[in-house]
């Protein structure tokens, strides 16, 4: 079947829904699943052919890693060959929930999903929709799931089932309504394989909270946002809308240069937020494809302060904003 002629499955959380989407992951197909922080492209991540497909489905580059979702920690075991105590740390604290951990790999893990590294990112998640597909395809199939967002390589991460349906429609073969994601952000990554442990991603989980769950094994991690991919959401240009995503610390600062757009006729969109940030988390990609749809040259917008998922806020619109 061609891409023009792929018909994409609409399915609902029921228990048809569950189990159709569980029969085409057993089959090597494609389903966009809703978790707490995106909506992820899933695939078996113990079959090649399959994981070809996100792959192709997103035109993602070959070797940029994938993570694997499973239903708890025992599953998440199978996958690494050290599970050390920074990883059972935080697993025991924030799982299932926004948290991926980078672990040395076993033999179980394939290339495909490592791109070839000893590593490999496991995440438990904690949207009731997606832990019932690893539940029913942990009974019948591998019960490991890959997933990254559910959209294009590089641009605006989806939230909702239609923002899926826009993006990928015609490129995948089901889509798993679960509601609108909570988190709206993407996990946060933390590399248990270094000494001290890193935080490579932010997301909902801060490094406030890491270090806190960390304290009574006296680790300490730290940041390392930059240095080689060896992880998803490290490349420097990513989140991104078509128009120009413009970054202002205040609104005077914002106020200003939306003058000189009127004055030089340029179309934009402004987006202001929410002081409110969990709130501003979890619209912040709806509100990115709004103004995208609007087509203005460039979308103006005020960055939260930097505290807590507000980090990660910023984080995500730095990459926004960065030259692609």
């Amino acid at each position: 079947m061609s891409e023009e002629q792929r018909k994409c499955l609409q399915l609902i959380d029921n228990a048809q829904g569950i189990a159709q989407a569980t029969e085409i992951l057993c089959a090597g197909g494609t389903v966009a699943l809703p978790s707490e922080t995106v909506y992820g492209l899933g695939a078996d991540a113990t079959n090649a052919l399959a994981v070809q497909k996100i792959f192709s489905a997103k035109n993602r580059p070959n070797g940029h890693p994938l993570i694997i979702h499973v239903e708890n920690v025992n599953s998440a075991r199978i996958f690494s060959d050290d599970f050390n105590v920074v990883a059972e740390t935080l697993a025991t604290a924030f799982w299932p929930g926004p948290l991926t951990l980078l672990v040395k790999r076993s033999s179980k893990v394939i290339d495909e999903i490592s791109g070839g590294r000893e590593t490999v990112a496991l995440r438990v998640p904690a949207h009731e929709t997606f832990q019932k597909v690893l539940h029913a395809f942990s009974q019948v199939g591998s019960g490991a799931i890959a997933a990254p967002s559910a959209n294009k390589y590089g641009s605006v991460s989806p939230t909702t089932a239609q923002h899926v349906l826009s993006d990928m429609g015609n490129l995948i073969d089901a889509v798993l309504d679960g509601g609108n994601c909570v988190v709206g952000i993407e996990s946060t990554i933390v590399d248990c394989t270094v000494n001290p442990p890193a935080i490579l991603r932010q997301g909902a989980i801060t490094l406030e909270l890491v270090n806190s769950a960390l304290r009574h094994t006296g680790i300490v991690a730290t940041e390392e946002f930059t240095g080689e991919s060896r992880a998803p959401g490290m490349k420097l240009s990513h989140y991104a809308p078509l128009a120009t995503v413009k970054l202002f610390e205040n609104s005077d600062a914002l106020s200003s240069y939306e003058e000189q757009c009127a004055l030089n006729k340029v179309p934009f969109v402004k987006i202001l937020g929410h002081e409110d940030r969990e709130l501003y988390a979890r619209e912040l990609y709806s509100l990115l494809r709004d103004a995208d749809a609007l087509q203005p040259k460039e979308i103006l917008v005020l960055l939260p302060e930097p505290i807590d998922i507000g980090v990660a806020i910023r984080d995500r619109l730095f990459k926004a904003a960065a030259p692609h």
